[in-house]
């Protein structure tokens, strides 16, 4: 297994927001807005590989200083329950905090809920609806 970080507009990058399309935003029937696509160029984007195959990935967007927004996580269906996000988020937040990021934030749909929990995020104020999805704020201090 690699992490990656992939520079906006590369094969790899590309990639991964198939993944995204494929796993978040298919099911709902979404495209992205023109607001959104206008970020991407801002954003970090890793994954995880294995075997040059993107099996994992999420994008991290700068909030202010030492606070990030972990965004649009994404694991390919038959490598769900394997541990590939939990590998990739561990392998991510090591790349944070030695960039001096202390806090990383997210939306969570409520059925993610206890993945996050498990890896130390909070939720943090009340549930909410996002896309007529209920979801959570959450919070996780890292070092």
């Amino acid at each position: 297994m690699a992490v990656i970080e992939a520079e906006y507009g590369s094969e790899i990058y590309l990639g991964m927001l198939a993944l995204r399309k494929r796993i978040l935003r298919d099911p709902l029937n979404l495209e992205w807005t023109a607001e959104e696509k206008s970020w991407e160029a801002m954003e970090r984007h890793f994954g995880c590989s294995v075997e040059e195959r993107i099996v994992a990935c999420l994008v991290i967007r700068p909030l202010k200083s030492g606070v990030v927004k972990l965004r649009q996580m994404a694991v390919d269906v038959d490598c769900q329950r394997s541990g590939w996000g939990r590998r990739l988020i561990l392998e991510v937040e090591k790349v944070l905090a030695g960039e001096s990021v202390s806090v990383i934030e997210l939306h969570a749909r409520e059925t993610a809920i206890g993945f996050y929990e498990r890896l130390g995020f909070a939720r943090v104020g009340e549930k909410f609806l996002e896309l007529n999805i209920p979801h959570w704020k959450m919070r996780k201090s890292i070092s």
